[in-house]
Formats: C-alpha cells, structure tokens, sequence
C-alpha cells in the first residue's frame, strides 16, 4: 500500500498491535460472528455477549493486509465487498470509509462442516434439493444464515447427486470442492457483470442447478422465473420477514400490467420458501424455519391473489409451518427458560 492512512494515536501506548490472522483466531476462540475494525482504534468482536473489546488496535498493516487479500492494489475506492480464506474459514469483507478514517467489518462464515442434519427441517430441504425444476428461496432478515443454509443444499446435491451446478455470487462465501457433482462458482464483477446476465450465461452451460446469491431486482428475478421455468432447480435468497411475503415481494417488482401473468408464472415454477431466523443462545444457534410449500392449492391462492389465506394451510398441512408454529416447536424442544422465551418471542413482532 503507498498510503499511509492515518497517523498512530496514544491508542498504541494502551492497546496492542496484532496481526489479522491472531484476531481472526481469538474471535474463533470466542466463538464470534463478526470483527469491526477501525484505523488506529481498539477492535470489536461480535460474541455471545454482544460487542466487546479485544484490547487491540487496528493498524495500517491490518487494513492493507484485507485490502490485498481482496485484490485492492489502488486507493481509489469508497467501498469494498470481497471475501477470502484466513485460518482455514471463509471471511466475508466489508471494508469502507466513515469518521474520516477507514472501517470494516468482518463477518467469520460458518466454519461448521456443510451438512443437513437430521432434524425434521432438514427433512424438507433434502427434499427439496431433489426436485429437478423449479424455484426455491432460502429467505429472512440480514444474520440469518440463509447463504449458510442454501450452501449446506449445495454440498448435499454435490454429495448425493451427479449435477452440474453452477453459482452467481457477490461475493463467493463458500468454497466448494467437486464429489459427485461439477461445480462452477461464478463471482459479481469478476467473472460476471451482473446476476441477470450470469443466470443468461448459465442456461447455455447445461446446467442442473442455478444458484443465485440474492435476487435483488427484477432483470435477476425475470432470469430466475426463465431459468425454473425451462427445467432447472433454481435456488435462491431473498429478504422477507415470513415465507409468504415473498411471494408478494416477487409479483410486487413487476408493474401492474404484468402482475397478472407474473402471478401465473410463480404459481408454475416456485416449488418452496423457507424463511428462517438465527438466534444465539449461550454458546449454540438456534435456526426457527417458516416453512411453504407451493401444493395446487397454494398455488390456486397465488393465481388469484389470495395470498393472505396461504397462512391457514401452512397450519394444517404438515411439513409446511408457520413462524409462529416454529417458535412454539422451539420453546418445546430448548425448554422453559424465559430468558429463551422472550428471545423466542421477539422474532414474532
């Protein structure tokens, strides 16, 4: 790096300058999901306890360290999204500039193996990676483990399954290693120009699966409903608070004269939502999954503009569940703690 970017302060007399590599190893200890940093300032951690202090700055090295890593060699940016492999876990970087000084965030993936497990929920997912067509979103809010969740489907049909499966990324979180599949990761800005164009690029490639990281606008949304729609398994994410939300979220980026026809299109190719929350408790996560499934009765609610009523058949036709359902299945399993309850609760307002 040829900039200096800022001078060292008296935070040097008190607190210690280590490398990122030692940080990244004492937040694995703690068990955290994020590192914050800024220039010449003490360094955070996201643990169980919420936000603490490591008692280490973060130095010029450090940032020019991530910068390289990410493949910045000028000083010519605001912002800065990549990600890169550190003490053998993949790190999703943010790096950008506020308080006249240079920040970051570093969120640590889920360094856990990429499996399904054997839970009821994983069930439905097993399930689903089976299908051979269709659309499939992995939804719910930022910190949710929805890019974890949608690798773990990945590594399943790469494990079980002769595939060809290819991702659009922005950036590429996990890596995969071939088993029975072939795997094509494609990133944003890198290898393509824009997920709309890579999912286009990806139906002349043979494809069985589709990933796409984020359906964030109507061009990629467009090429996802073209991609499901001609014979591939399109999976997906999307941020919504509930499972049905997101069949109003993919109608509602259309204009109105082509709600209509879109509606139709999503009642054909969507094949499930699974919209899911994270919640740390003590030293353990605890995933709560809204689960739909696109049966001809939900899709005859779809076509007709009933989505309201997608509610009451999730409550009564199982696998499917609500949130609702989820959180009373979760209080059942992980005890009578209020301190859990409450958490528990939260995520139904």
């Amino acid at each position: 790096m040829q900039e200096s970017y800022c001078e060292s302060n008296n935070f040097a007399t008190t607190h210690s300058i280590i490398s990122l590599e030692d940080v990244i190893s004492f937040a694995l200890e703690k068990d955290a999901t994020d590192i914050h940093l800024e220039l010449d300032r003490p360094i955070y951690i996201r643990a169980s306890k919420g936000l603490e202090s490591i008692s280490s700055i973060c130095s010029n090295d450090m940032i020019a360290d991530i910068l390289c890593r990410c493949g910045i060699t000028h000083d010519s940016w605001h912002s800065v999204d990549d990600a890169f492999t550190s003490n053998g876990i993949r790190i999703r970087a943010h790096i950008y500039r506020a308080n006249h000084s240079i920040c970051g965030t570093l969120r640590l993936l889920c360094h856990a193996n990429l499996s399904l497990d054997s839970s009821k929920d994983s069930d439905v997912l097993k399930m689903i990676c089976e299908y051979h067509d269709g659309l499939v979103l992995v939804t719910g809010p930022t910190g949710s483990g929805k890019s974890y969740t949608l690798a773990c489907c990945i590594e399943y049909i790469n494990q079980t399954m002769n595939k060809h499966i290819v991702t659009l990324e922005d950036p590429v979180e996990y890596e995969f290693i071939p088993a029975h599949s072939i795997i094509h990761q494609r990133q944003l800005g890198i290898d393509v120009d824009s997920m709309s164009q890579g999912i286009c690029d990806a139906l002349r490639e043979d494809p069985d699966v589709i990933m796409v990281g984020e359906l964030r606008d109507r061009d990629t949304l467009e090429a996802a409903l073209h991609a499901a729609e001609t014979g591939h398994l399109v999976l997906a994410t999307m941020h919504t608070q509930r499972a049905v939300m997101a069949v109003h979220r993919m109608i509602s980026l259309f204009p109105g004269e082509q709600q209509d026809e879109v509606r139709s299109q999503v009642s054909q190719v969507l094949r499930a939502v699974i919209c899911q929350r994270l919640l740390r408790w003590e030293t353990s996560f605890i995933t709560i999954r809204d689960i739909l499934l696109n049966t001809n009765a939900v899709a005859n609610l779809i076509r007709n503009r009933k989505e309201p009523q997608i509610v009451s058949i999730q409550e009564t036709q199982s696998p499917m569940k609500t949130l609702e359902m989820a959180v009373r299945d979760a209080k059942t399993q992980y005890g009578s703690a209020q301190q859990l309850h409450a958490l528990l609760e939260q995520q139904l307002s």
